[in-house]
């Protein structure tokens, strides 16, 4: 199983305030998505009192649809960072390979949050992929951006799942 990420900020640096976090499994080679195999969580800005937030970032989000401004600042159901990042790693663990939207900001946001916990994060460097690159060779598919990291992961997963099949590629080492 393929597990892809996908996170919600404060910030570009890499020790951004988390505001959320989704993973979903997935197969590369079929449409197999696995909702069993998947976390959710919106993260309490709180439990992030040394991490950065951004005015840029704040501006940015001031401009996004309602929905998502209320999903990434909504008070309620909110988990601490370092609890959701141990959920994160029992699904991590499951998986081969990591995915995320480019390798500069997901991934190094997390390494950044496990490391303030005093955590190692639960991937290996070598297992990391970037759906970004795969996805730009299918042109005729456009990837939208709901800033809901659960399903901006499901959008990734669809369009890498036709790329990779448009492509024939039929194994990943």
């Amino acid at each position: 199983m393929h597990l892809m990420i996908d996170i919600e900020t404060l910030s570009t640096e890499q020790n951004a305030i988390i505001l959320n976090i989704g993973a979903i499994g997935f197969d590369p080679f079929s449409s197999n998505v696995y909702t069993q195999h998947s976390f959710y969580s919106r993260i309490d800005i709180e439990s992030q009192p040394t991490r950065h937030e951004s005015e840029e970032t704040l501006k940015w989000w001031s401009k996004q649809h309602k929905d998502a401004r209320e999903e990434a600042f909504g008070e309620e159901d909110r988990m601490p960072l370092n609890l959701a990042l141990g959920e994160l790693s029992k699904l991590v663990r499951k998986s081969s390979h990591v995915w995320s939207q480019g390798v500069g900001f997901d991934i190094p946001i997390l390494e950044n949050a496990y490391k303030d916990y005093g955590y190692a994060h639960p991937w290996q460097f070598w297992n990391i992929l970037d759906c970004r690159t795969i996805i730009k060779m299918n042109p005729e598919r456009k990837l939208g951006n709901s800033h809901h990291a659960l399903e901006d992961c499901v959008n990734q997963i669809a369009i890498l799942q036709d790329t990779i099949k448009r492509l024939g590629i039929t194994r990943i080492s």
